[in-house]
């Protein structure tokens, strides 16, 4: 059995799944009830990390770098994975493979997509935890 999601597993389980699958942002809230602020902490960083990750993703497009869209791809869909943001890792889990495909047309489209998604989460998240989780500007 392999231990790597299927593309079906990636897609939410229905439409009217937000972008943040609430089953696990409640688990990992329980899960750092005691440390509210660590939580808060946890998704601003994530956002953050997305922000960078979306750079390196634009410049490997403009660059026709496979392997970097390929690795950037991979590393943004498994933190969204672990937080719960299934739309996004789906994006990813198609930027991956246009990377392999080498099809970096599509992939300028795919990466413009899951920038209006990661700011969609960013607008979720805000209402959920509050201003303090956007990163602040460096």
């Amino acid at each position: 059995m392999s231990n790597f999601l299927s593309r079906e597993q990636l897609r939410p389980n229905s439409v009217l799944e937000t972008l943040l699958a609430e089953e696990i942002f409640d688990r990992l809230q329980q899960a750092m009830a005691s440390d509210p602020t660590g939580f808060c902490e946890l998704y601003r960083d994530y956002l953050s990390d997305a922000g960078e990750s979306l750079v390196a993703l634009r410049l490997a497009c403009e660059q026709n770098q496979a392997e970097t869209l390929c690795a950037k791809a991979h590393y943004l869909k498994s933190s969204s994975l672990v937080l719960g943001l299934r739309p996004v890792a789906q994006c990813c889990a198609d930027l991956q493979e246009l990377g392999r495909n080498g099809n970096f047309k599509a992939a300028v489209e795919k990466v413009a997509e899951t920038a209006e998604l990661l700011e969609s989460v960013r607008a979720e998240l805000e209402r959920k935890l509050g201003p303090g989780v956007i990163p602040s500007a460096a």
